[in-house]
């Protein structure tokens, strides 16, 4: 397996914990689950999932990744200014447990 390969592997991975995390937050709060892409903000696309909520499913994240998260909640961005879509908290996962390469511009 190539290394490109490993991370895309690693990649897919990431995405499948976030949203099973997504999946099983929208299920014990008793909301409905609607699937998401890349492209989705899970702050306004899911029903009633709400800061809170973002910050619940964040522990969750990490707890299953077993890695560090420095942020309160990976569904706002850093400024706190706007909601992460999907692939952006991937993106940020993959850098912080090593299974991606911080882009330099």
């Amino acid at each position: 397996m190539t290394a490109m390969e490993q991370k895309e592997m690693a990649a897919t991975s990431i995405e499948t914990i976030v949203l099973n995390v997504l999946r099983d937050v929208q299920e014990i709060s008793g909301e409905e689950y609607v699937d998401i892409g890349p492209g989705d903000k899970p702050l306004g696309t899911l029903g009633g999932f709400d800061s809170l909520k973002g910050i619940e499913a964040t522990v969750m994240v990490q707890d299953r990744l077993g890695c560090e998260i420095e942020r309160d909640s990976l569904f706002v961005s850093e400024d706190g200014q706007r909601a992460m879509t999907l692939g952006e908290i991937c993106i940020y996962l993959a850098e912080v447990t090593g299974s991606g390469e911080k882009e330099v511009a």
